[in-house]
């Protein structure tokens, strides 16, 4: 049987279970002639049945948005329906966004999504979301805040990425300093935090005092500041022992 016979099978039985076969069985080889279902699925169905099959849909989507540069309806869509769903479909619209920024450019929307989940409750989709940020060509200011939440997670995993994501986008710590600066970003660090930061930019102790001279004149708060220099100064004893 043909897509299309297939397509209008579903499309008239409004059955759940068939259409997510139908879906599935679509991404199978994904196409771009394939929107024009994702539009009737998605415009055209009744609610309940919309719910039963959206994970479905987010995946296709993704898969198209893999292979061509999709439309921003579509990820209007990812963002209104990540709001109103469970951790299991917010974490495939994130993976599904992963795919996309192959070939499209996110949109504001996105960005504050991605945000958001950085910090979500459910693990895979903090991994997921920085797994997204490491596909784009910037890291947008306005998640930096999310990115050092993220770095005071106790998580193996996170900790990596985020280590990727800074070495990949801020190799400098004069970036850093000015990161940490914009809309006061230092106050969301924690001592484990401060340590891994430290760990990425400086693997040596060469250009540490001028680091700690630096963070000694910024106009902090004094808590956030000594706690600052004092991981700074038992990392520095650290890496002159291991010399």
């Amino acid at each position: 049987m043909s897509i299309e016979k297939s397509f209008n099978n579903v499309k008239s039985s409004k059955n759940p279970a068939e259409i997510n076969d139908f879906l599935v069985e679509i991404s199978k080889k994904p196409q771009k002639e394939y929107l024009k279902f994702l539009e009737f699925f998605i415009k055209d169905l009744d609610i309940d049945i919309f719910e039963k099959i959206k994970f479905n849909l987010i995946y296709l989507i993704g898969e198209i948005g893999n292979l061509i540069p999709l439309e921003q309806k579509y990820l209007k869509f990812l963002v209104n329906t990540y709001y109103n769903s469970d951790r299991w479909v917010r974490n495939e619209t994130v993976q599904a966004i992963k795919k996309i920024t192959i070939n499209t450019k996110l949109i504001d929307e996105v960005i504050k999504l991605i945000g958001y989940a950085i910090n979500d409750e459910y693990l895979p989709i903090r991994v997921n979301a920085l797994k997204v940020l490491l596909n784009l060509d910037d890291i947008p200011l306005s998640i930096m805040r999310n990115l050092f939440l993220a770095l005071n997670s106790k998580e193996l995993e996170l900790e990596r990425l985020c280590i990727n994501i800074f070495e990949k986008f801020l190799p400098d710590f004069n970036e850093l300093i000015n990161l940490l600066n914009y809309s006061d970003n230092y106050l969301v660090l924690k001592p484990k935090a401060i340590r891994t930061l430290l760990l990425i930019y400086f693997k040596s102790p060469f250009n540490l005092e001028s680091f700690r001279k630096i963070i000694s004149s910024l106009n902090w708060k004094i808590e956030f500041k000594e706690r600052f220099l004092r991981e700074i100064d038992t990392y520095e004893k650290i890496i002159i022992k291991n010399i």
